[in-house]
C-alpha cells in the first residue's frame, strides 16, 4: 500500500485521549507496527504511514495536554508536506485557534482526502469555513445528538472523548486491507462501537446546540 500522510495539529490544553488513542489505533496497522508480527505478505499490504506534528504556535515550545509528557512538534506550517488526512484533538470549548493555525486548516483543506476532529472543537474553536459554510460556528451545521461520530462528506467528528477511538476505527475499517484491519483490531484488543447509538445521548438533553 502506497505511503500515507498524517498531519497532527497540537493545541494547547488539549484532550489527551482524543489524540493517543486514534493515533495509536491507526498506526497498529502500519507496516512498521505489523512488520515484526505478521508474514511479509499481509505487512505488504498495510500502508506506511508518516506523521507530522505541528503546533498550533507554529514553533518547538512544549505543548501540554490535559494529562501526559509534554509534547514538542516535529514540524512547522510552513514545512508540512502535503497531507492526506488532518487531526485535531478536541480542546477547551473556549480554545482560541492562532491565526496561523486558522489559516493552515483553510489552506490545506482542499487537498485532505479527510479531516478529524471532536464535536466540542467544532463548535466553539474552529470558527472558519472549509466547505461552503459547512464548519461555521453556530451557522450552516446540524448537531447530531444521538451518534458517537459523524462522517460528513471528508469532515469526520467524534461526539465525544473515547468516541475518537470508535471513529478511528471505522476509518481504518473502510480504508485499510480488512486482513491488516482484523488483525491490527485483534492486536489492538479493542471491539468498536457502531456510530450510534450513542450510550451518552442524555448528556444533551436540554442542551440547545444550534
Amino acid at each position: 500500500m502506497k505511503a500515507i500522510q498524517i498531519g497532527v495539529l497540537l493545541l494547547h490544553s488539549y484532550q489527551w485521549l482524543d489524540l493517543v488513542g486514534p493515533v495509536d489505533y491507526i498506526q497498529t496497522h502500519s507496516q512498521k507496527f505489523l512488520s515484526d508480527v505478521a508474514p511479509p505478505a499481509l505487512v505488504a499490504k498495510a500502508p506506511n504511514i508518516t506523521w507530522h506534528y505541528v503546533s498550533e504556535s507554529n514553533d518547538f515550545s512544549p505543548i501540554v495536554a490535559t494529562s501526559g509528557p509534554p509534547q514538542i512538534a516535529t514540524t512547522t506550517f510552513e514545512k508540512v508536506p502535503k497531507l492526506d488526512y488532518l487531526i485535531i484533538p478536541g480542546a477547551d470549548v473556549y480554545h482560541k485557534f492562532p491565526p496561523q493555525a486558522t489559516k493552515f486548516i483553510q489552506t490545506r483543506f482542499p487537498e485532505l482526502k479527510a479531516l478529524f476532529t471532536r464535536a466540542a472543537t467544532n463548535k466553539y474553536a474552529l470558527k472558519l469555513t472549509v466547505e461552503q459554510g459547512k464548519y461555521q460556528q453556530f451557522r450552516n451545521v446540524s448537531w447530531v445528538k444521538d451518534a458517537r461520530f459523524v462522517v460528513d462528506g471528508k469532515i469526520w467528528t467524534a461526539a465525544g472523548v473515547t468516541a475518537g477511538l470508535d471513529l478511528a476505527a471505522e476509518f481504518a475499517r473502510v480504508t485499510f486491507d480488512p486482513e491488516v484491519n482484523k488483525l491490527a483490531s485483534e492486536l489492538f484488543e479493542y471491539q468498536a462501537n457502531p456510530a450510534r447509538p450513542d450510550p451518552f445521548k442524555y448528556l444533551l438533553d436540554g442542551v440547545q446546540l444550534d
